[in-house]
């Protein structure tokens, strides 16, 4: 079962780190939507850590896209945290799908929560990524 950790960090502004962990999918996807949606409902920035996710399938990138672009209509920032490996299948999914500069990304949780907290949604890229 995948499983997804939600911790808020309350310094100011506060940002929501969203752990995906192992597999997701469709089953998993509608977790994630809720989870996404309360933080950015309640007016907090979202981090969404993918360090420790193995597979992420079309209708799970889906839901992140959607909320990135809630959170840049609310003027929320939004960075996912990737492995500094190129060859993990979020990374590969991201090069197909042509979504590199969509997010901003940052290889650590302390970089993407400084991309959330000045309100960057897209095409930053923190240190350690390609």
């Amino acid at each position: 079962m995948a499983q997804i950790a939600v911790t808020l960090d309350r310094r100011d502004p506060p940002v929501g780190v969203v752990a995906l962990l192992g597999d997701h999918d469709v089953a998993s996807s509608r977790r994630l939507e809720n989870e996404l949606a309360v933080l950015l409902d309640d007016g907090v920035g979202v981090v969404a850590d993918l360090r420790e996710t193995t597979f992420i399938d079309s209708q799970s990138l889906s839901v992140l896209l959607s909320a990135r672009h809630q959170a840049e209509e609310a003027a929320l920032g939004f960075a996912l945290v990737l492995p500094d490996d190129p060859a993990t299948q979020v990374n590969r999914l991201l090069d197909l799908t042509r979504l590199n500069d969509a997010f901003a990304v940052s290889a650590s949780v302390d970089g993407a929560r400084a991309a959330a907290r000045a309100g960057v949604t897209a095409g930053h890229r923190g240190a350690g990524v390609r």
